[in-house]
């Protein structure tokens, strides 16, 4: 394989029949990610857990408990096939999002303001979790049945169109962050299906426009945007947690000051064990530490969009469907990576968003380990049907040769063979004749309408 080819996949696609029915490094990162995801979280909440509940491994075991949740869900999520979520991610599945999503306006909590999470007892879910899952389905979905049309300017303004309830609802919980990561998962997953350059900078000028609009409405954000430029102008109130955490990597250095020995997180930076784990993992590990969790973050992402990409070039089992899910995982895993260490390092302006496999909190890890088992089904569909077209190119062949040496003869077999390659689409060279297939797609709507 190409250097090329190991970041955008292939379009000859090889599997070794002997070798495992799905790709087991996703499932070896995820694990990587979550061992380290225990350790960081004890590490960053054993002083908060010890003042307020009375209990060291208070937030340790509720973590425990969220990952077999997911881990459970993940496992009856990896036995429902991909071409369900493609048939119900047109209709069904948006709209029951959109009900999810305008819960917690109705019975949900609020926290500092924020009225995002619907009160289960056990945690509070946070429905915009899901609804990036369900939108990936919907967007990678839309591409399958109009990617021959995406260039075109209803075609590809249709999804941004159909966002707009989602928008609504999440500015009116005052989930910006999300928004912002919808649209940049939308925006990619388009471009990247055929969408026209313009069409693309023009639709990028207008949500820009909304998103300066949302900010410049709010004094809340005006004043995140303003500790963003000089935090340590207002230390004590605006510019307070991101001062704190840009002193927890402060002292980390290079090689921490050893897991659990963080001083930041003992009560001077709220909430250490959310959105600004990655500080104190830098003050505990060091820079050591955090290029570890990021590498892991970005081979994960790797393995993932390279999954999609050879989905998206495959000549014998191209599949939209399976391509854009596995490359608007990868845009999603990306843009929240990318934010949670971008403003705990002081890169961008404050903004809670998780960092995958990694932060505390139910909603977001069981989520990410429901979309990574479609992934892993994805791969394993794939596999599948490569050994099933091996096998029935390796039939064909045996009867092509059955038939010619029955009524074709030594010579006339030659002949037969020269005649009907082309039509047949045999190759006459070397010892095998390869058949090859060619798998239809799913309904594909050639005219650009958006039924």
């Amino acid at each position: 394989m190409s250097f090329f080819e190991a970041f955008t996949g292939r379009e000859n696609e090889e599997y070794d029949p002997r070798g495992p029915l799905f790709d087991r490094s996703l499932v070896v990162l995820v694990f990587l990610l979550l061992s380290l995801c225990l350790v960081m979280v004890y590490g960053a909440s054993i002083y908060i857990g010890d003042l307020k509940m009375n209990d060291p491994g208070f937030f340790i075991k509720k973590q425990l408990a969220f990952i077999a949740a997911g881990l459970l869900a993940a496992a009856g999520i990896m036995l429902i096939p991909v071409n369900f979520w493609y048939r119900s991610g047109r209709l069904y599945l948006p709209l029951l999002a959109l009900v999810l999503c305008g819960l917690p306006l109705l019975v949900g909590s609020s926290v500092k303001g924020a009225s995002r999470w619907i009160n289960l007892g056990l945690f509070n879910f946070q429905p915009s979790e899901l609804v990036k899952l369900v939108w990936i389905i919907f967007v990678a979905g839309y591409i399958q049945r109009h990617h021959e049309a995406i260039s075109k300017v209803k075609v590809f303004i249709f999804p941004f169109l159909f966002f707009i309830p989602f928008a609504t609802l999440l500015y009116l919980q005052r989930d910006f962050g999300s928004i912002v990561v919808l649209l940049g998962i939308t925006f990619g997953m388009l471009f990247v299906a055929g969408g026209g350059l313009a069409v693309v900078i023009v639709s990028s000028f207008a949500a820009g426009l909304f998103l300066l609009a949302a900010i410049i409405t709010n004094p809340y954000r005006i004043g995140r945007i303003v500790s963003y430029m000089d935090p340590w102008k207002d230390a004590e109130n605006t510019g307070y947690q991101l001062t704190m955490g840009l002193m927890a990597y402060g002292r980390g250095g290079a090689e921490g000051q050893g897991i659990g020995n963080s001083v930041i997180k003992m009560n001077y930076i709220p909430e250490p064990h959310t959105d600004f784990i990655m500080a104190i993992w830098g003050e505990d590990a060091g820079f050591a530490g955090v290029s570890l969790v990021i590498l892991l973050e970005f081979l994960l992402i790797a393995k993932i969009c390279m999954l999609g990409f050879t989905a998206m070039r495959s000549k014998k089992m191209r599949d939209y469907m399976q391509g854009f899910f596995a490359f608007g995982v990868g845009l999603w895993f990306t843009g929240q990576t990318f934010i949670n260490v971008g403003v705990s390092s002081g890169l961008l302006p404050t903004k809670g968003l998780t960092l995958p496999f990694i932060s505390y909190g139910g909603s977001s890890l069981i989520c990410m380990l429901m979309t990574m088992a479609v992934v892993i089904r994805i791969s394993y569909e794939r596999r599948k049907l490569y050994f099933k077209l091996q096998d029935l190119e390796i039939r064909t062949e045996r009867g092509i040769r059955k038939s010619l040496t029955r009524y074709g003869g030594g010579s006339g077999r030659k002949k037969a063979r020269k005649e009907d390659a082309p039509q047949e689409g045999v190759s006459d060279g070397g010892t095998s004749d390869t058949v090859v297939v060619n798998i239809p797609e799913r309904d594909t709507a050639k005219d650009g309408s958006l039924s």
